[in-house]
C-alpha cells in the first residue's frame, strides 16, 4: 500500500480507528509533532498489537503513551550500553596496540606477512589493509592533527595512535586475523578464548552501531550467537531443544559479554542503569504483561540476580 503523507491530526485519527486509546489529545498531539511516526508507531507498536484480530488493532487499553514510554526506555538504555562499550573499545585498542607493536615494530607494520595470511584469510588481510591506508589517507586530507602530525614529522603512525581513528568493526577485524599467539595474549586477559572474543567484539560492534545511529536496540537479534557460559547456567536459562532459549542472540547476551569484559565496579555500576530503566519502564505498562518487553530483550526471570555473581 502507497504511504502518503499525514498531518499529526490524521495519525491520531488512524491510530483511534485501530482502537488506540487516545486519553489526553495534547499530549499525544506534542508526542508525535516530537518524534517521527514511523520510527516511533511503526518501531515500537508489535507488542501492543492484538494480532487475533483480522486487521491492525491494539490490544484493549493500550495507549499512546505506553509505546513512546517503551521507545524512551529504548532511548535511554541506547545511551548506557553506549557509554560502556567505548569503555570496551578503548581497552581493545590499547591492548591490540601493545602486542602488535611488541611484535612487528611501530613503523611499516601493515604487512601481510605480520597477519594470519593464510588462504583462508587473503582476501580479508588485503581488504583491511587497503581500508586501513584509505582510512589514513582520508584523515590526513581532512586535516586530522594527529595523524598529520605524525606523518609530516615522522613519515609514519604507531599503531597507538591509527587504531584510535578506526572504527570498531575495523578493529575487531584487526584482531580476528592477528596471529594466533598475540591474539591468545589479548584474550587471556578476560580468560576467554580468542575465538569466543571474536564474537563477542563483532557482536558489540553491532550494538555500537545501533545505539551510534539511534536504532531499535531492545528487541535486537544479533547475527552471530554466543556460545553457553556459566552464567547461562547459573541464571537457568530456559532451554529449547537442548539449546537455550535465550541470551545468546539478543540483548541480554551483550550484558552476560559485558559481565565478562568489563571490570566489576563498571559493570554493576552499568547493570544497576539498566535495572533502574527496567523498573520505572514496568510502572508505565499496564495493559501487557511486562515479561514480553524482557522475554524481547532476552532478559529471564531473574535478571537482577546477574549483579550479585
Amino acid at each position: 500500500m502507497e504511504k502518503v503523507f499525514k498531518t499529526v491530526h490524521e495519525q491520531i485519527k488512524l491510530l483511534k480507528s485501530r482502537q488506540l486509546k487516545i486519553e489526553n489529545i495534547n499530549s499525544a498531539l506534542k508526542i508525535l509533532e516530537n518524534n517521527n511516526y514511523y520510527y516511533l508507531i511503526n518501531g515500537y507498536k508489535n507488542l501492543f498489537i492484538d494480532f487475533s484480530s483480522n486487521t491492525e488493532k491494539y490490544i484493549d487499553g493500550t495507549t499512546i503513551e505506553e509505546i513512546y514510554d517503551l521507545y524512551e526506555f529504548d532511548r535511554k538504555i541506547r545511551i548506557i550500553f553506549l557509554e560502556y562499550i567505548l569503555l570496551i573499545e578503548r581497552k581493545i585498542d590499547t591492548y591490540i596496540a601493545y602486542e602488535f607493536s611488541k611484535e612487528h615494530g611501530y613503523k611499516d607494520y601493515l604487512l601481510p606477512d605480520n597477519f594470519d595470511y593464510n588462504k583462508k584469510n587473503k582476501k580479508i588481510v588485503d581488504k583491511l589493509l587497503k581500508d586501513i591506508n584509505l582510512e589514513i589517507s582520508h584523515q590526513y586530507k581532512n586535516s586530522n592533527k594527529m595523524i598529520k602530525h605524525y606523518i609530516d614529522t615522522y613519515n609514519y603512525i604507531p599503531l597507538w595512535v591509527l587504531i584510535r581513528i578506526l572504527s570498531f568493526g575495523k578493529v575487531s577485524k584487526f584482531y580476528s586475523i592477528m596471529k594466533q599467539k598475540e591474539k591468545n595474549k589479548i584474550s587471556k586477559k578476560f580468560n576467554i578464548k580468542s575465538e569466543i572474543l571474536k564474537i563477542y567484539l563483532t557482536n558489540l560492534g553491532e550494538i555500537r552501531n545501533i545505539c551510534a545511529h539511534d536504532e531499535k536496540l531492545y528487541d535486537v537479534s544479533l547475527r552471530f550467537k554466543i556460545s553457553s557460559n556459566n552464567y547461562h547456567s547459573i541464571l537457568k536459562i530456559e532451554k529449547l531443544k537442548g539449546n537455550y532459549k535465550n541470551s545468546v542472540q539478543d540483548l541480554f547476551s551483550i550484558v552476560l559479554i559485558l559481565k565478562i569484559m568489563l571490570e566489576k565496579e563498571q559493570f554493576n555500576q552499568f547493570y544497576k542503569s539498566i535495572i533502574k530503566n527496567i523498573q520505572e519502564l514496568k510502572k508505565k505498562i499496564n495493559n501487557i504483561e511486562f515479561m514480553k518487553i524482557l522475554d524481547k530483550m532476552g532478559f529471564p526471570k531473574n535478571y537482577k540476580e546477574l549483579l550479585n555473581l
